[in-house]
């Protein structure tokens, strides 16, 4: 049985895992990580950070991170961020 210290750590390291997988697919589509803290973007970034880690395709996520162009068309059919990152580049223009 683990004790909760140990439950809490792999917590924290998940969501953080979870939160540079979302910063790393933002950034590979051109997405300012300072919007983060803009008042009219930053729900949206907490709404896809979580899903990021609740999200069932994260080994072909990773994979399309592998990749030298990630092409949002490619994810799109199993990412649960991707109208997200659509919206976040639609407020960056």
């Amino acid at each position: 049985m683990k004790s909760e210290g140990t439950l809490s750590d792999e917590r924290v390291t998940h969501r953080r895992w979870a939160d540079a997988e979302f910063l790393a697919l933002a950034e590979e589509f051109g997405i300012d990580p300072g919007a983060m803290v803009d008042p009219r973007t930053e729900l949206s970034f907490a709404m896809a950070r979580r899903d990021c880690a609740n999200c069932a395709s994260k080994e072909r996520c990773r994979q399309a991170l592998s990749r030298r162009v990630v092409i949002l068309s490619e994810i799109a059919p199993f990412c649960p961020n991707a109208e997200v990152l659509v919206d976040l580049l639609r407020r960056q223009l």
